[in-house]
């Protein structure tokens, strides 16, 4: 038999135009929405490996059949009243980028993935946070399908910038009264997938996620009184190939 020509390519690039609905802060009632690109790179000939559309941007330095590890980078939006005018006088947090670290394990090869982040934000009250997922992977004709639960947890920093009521909030608003979180599990919830596979240079995926949040974060005054216990988040991902 012919042996298989040789890729005139040295890489693959893929671009990827995403698209999110989500809650507008951590807590929020109401949706945003958020677009931006992303790019990705994988040697001709090499496997194509799955990821999570709520995975932080990653780059692995160290990649096995079944383990990765390296950095990851993760946006966080901020809160200001503008976003919901029931918290006026309450603290505003500002926009951060959590960078920190992730490991993937395929427990079974290309069908089920645990992963794990730690990621600090860049700013001293910003806190550390991390997030604890698992997802069976299944294909299904040009259709890759993925879905699996969600852990979120923080540090007392993270959970009183986001959650916690000061004093001095309290004094500007007295609708809401003081409250100071500890370290706590957050939110438990659950995350689907579907990619849709055209030819070699087009794919689409839709995606979307639920998230209770639970403890510490459940009990705050801002999600009680001006929010909601209920995230949902709804995307959609459009995928371009081409050789580079």
């Amino acid at each position: 038999a012919a042996a298989p020509a040789a890729s005139p390519y040295g890489w693959l690039v893929t671009v990827n135009a995403k698209g999110v609905l989500s809650p507008k802060f951590a807590g929020a009632s109401r949706l945003g929405f958020a677009g931006y690109p992303t790019l990705s790179f994988r040697r001709p000939g090499a496997p194509v490996i799955w990821s999570s559309p709520d995975d932080s941007i990653d780059f692995a330095l160290i990649r096995t059949e079944r383990l990765a590890l390296g950095p990851a980078l993760n946006f966080r939006s901020g809160r200001s009243a503008r976003d919901n005018p029931e918290l006026a006088g309450v603290h505003r947090t500002r926009w951060t980028l959590e960078g920190g670290v992730f490991a993937d394990l395929w427990l079974l090869p290309n069908a089920l993935r645990a992963r794990a982040e730690l990621r600090r934000g860049f700013r001293r009250e910003d806190g550390l946070v991390a997030s604890l997922g698992a997802d069976y992977v299944t294909q299904v004709g040009a259709w890759t399908l993925a879905l699996g639960p969600r852990l979120k947890l923080a540090d007392a920093r993270f959970m009183r910038l986001h959650f916690g009521v000061t004093a001095d909030d309290a004094a500007r608003n007295p609708r809401f009264a003081p409250y100071r979180p500890g370290s706590s599990l957050y939110a438990v919830g659950l995350y689907a997938s579907a990619t849709h596979r055209i030819n070699d240079q087009w794919s689409y995926t839709l995606h979307g996620g639920y998230d209770r949040l639970r403890g510490a974060a459940a009990a705050s005054p801002i999600v009680k009184q001006a929010g909601s216990r209920n995230q949902f988040t709804l995307g959609a991902v459009l995928s371009y190939t081409f050789g580079w």
